[in-house]
């Protein structure tokens, strides 16, 4: 096999092909591993950091692994670190190191490879937790006694779209059911409302220009979350929207009231599964709860469809709950190396830090009781 570090702009781009070619394989090209997926991530997100893409390939020379990585500084309990992690973050949703079913050796390589590398910590975040890459680094870890810290990063919700709506309404709680049925004819009282679906090639600039009217009047907008509120998100979320839908993966639905843009959720698929990557809606039209219709609507149309698991995203918020009780549990690992400062930055920050904070926990707890 041979090793690669890919650290320059220009080879990132080179083996863009290889690397969908890799991804379509090992994972049926799911977009949120591709190349377009990544370059665009690191341009808008992390374009501050080295560029550290370990890939691996085979005496064929065909792609058989890959770590899609940044390197980078950061601190714990106070001790400075080099660091190396995946390009992933806030806006990514599902992360891991690619690599071939049963290749355990190529993972070794590329871990091996970031350790020469003189890092004191590799972290990875975001990873399903029942996701195999896990049984992989704890053996790795074991095998060269690494200090390895697991943590629940999230829980995300998701709902299970098998059968009918109708009979999955049933399970849902009273007090939302009528809430749902609120919304819908207060709005329906008002007028009425139409949905369109965007998710061709020629409605790609019609799409924007409404998401970019309701971006305008959201409260995401108001607080800087919004999909247009920063020149990174701006540019990334753009981009990210005209390539779903010119590539046939995503799609943009707007609900209209009184004939304008008043909501929209931004959908990516793959195989039978439908991601919930960014909804918005204008608070100007507060009063018909435009946002919860379009909910409703959309979650409604994956019953209809071959959607198997309609995929909420992001954190278990309570307005996600009320859909469902269905979570993947997301985890991020920290694999210390064998430095100086790995290994005092695991002690201090896991080890005695931990302690105090659970000291300090319990100090708040007994606090709550006496006031009680």
């Amino acid at each position: 096999m041979k090793l690669e570090v890919v650290q320059d702009q220009g080879r990132f781009v080179a083996i863009e092909t290889d690397w969908d070619d890799m991804t379509a394989l090992v994972l049926d090209g799911h977009p949120f591993f591709s190349h377009f997926w990544f370059a665009n991530y690191y341009r808008d997100f992390f374009a501050g950091r080295p560029l550290f893409v370990v890939a691996v390939r085979d005496d064929g020379g065909r792609l058989v692994g890959l770590f899609p990585g940044v390197l980078g500084r950061r601190r714990l309990a106070g001790i400075p670190l080099k660091e190396a992690r995946l390009i992933a973050g806030e806006h990514s949703h599902v992360n891991r190191i690619i690599v071939e079913p049963g290749r355990d050796d190529v993972i070794e390589i590329m871990l091996d490879r970031l350790r020469e590398e003189g890092v004191d910590l590799v972290y990875i975040e975001d990873i399903p937790e029942t996701s195999p890459d896990g049984d992989w680094w704890r053996e790795y870890c074991r095998s060269r006694r690494l200090p390895l810290v697991v943590r629940q990063v999230r829980s995300s919700p998701f709902i299970p779209t098998s059968g009918s709506f109708d009979d999955y309404r049933k399970i849902l709680s009273k007090k939302f059911r009528e809430l749902l049925n609120n919304r819908l004819n207060r709005i329906n009282r008002a007028g009425g409302f139409e949905i369109r679906t965007f998710a061709d090639r020629t409605e790609v600039d019609p799409a924007l220009a409404d998401l970019e009217a309701i971006a305008a009047k959201s409260w995401q907008g108001d607080e800087g979350s919004g999909l247009f509120s920063r020149p990174d998100t701006d540019r990334f979320y753009r981009e990210l929207i005209r390539h779903a839908m010119e590539n046939g993966y995503g799609a943009v639905s707007v609900l209209y009231f009184d004939n304008k843009p008043a909501a929209f959720e931004f959908h990516v698929m793959h195989g039978a599964t439908e991601y919930c990557l960014k909804a918005e809606y204008s608070k100007e039209f507060d009063k018909v709860s435009p946002g919860a219709v379009l909910d409703l609507e959309l979650v409604k149309r994956a019953f209809d469809s071959d959607t198997e698991v309609y995929d909420l995203l992001g954190y278990a918020d309570q307005y996600k709950l009320r859909w469902t009780n269905s979570c993947t549990r997301y985890v991020r690992y920290y694999i210390f190396n064998r430095t100086a400062a790995g290994l005092a930055a695991h002690a201090l920050y896991f080890g005695l830090g931990d302690r105090l904070r659970r000291m300090k926990a319990l100090r708040k707890l007994k606090r709550q009781l006496e006031k009680s």
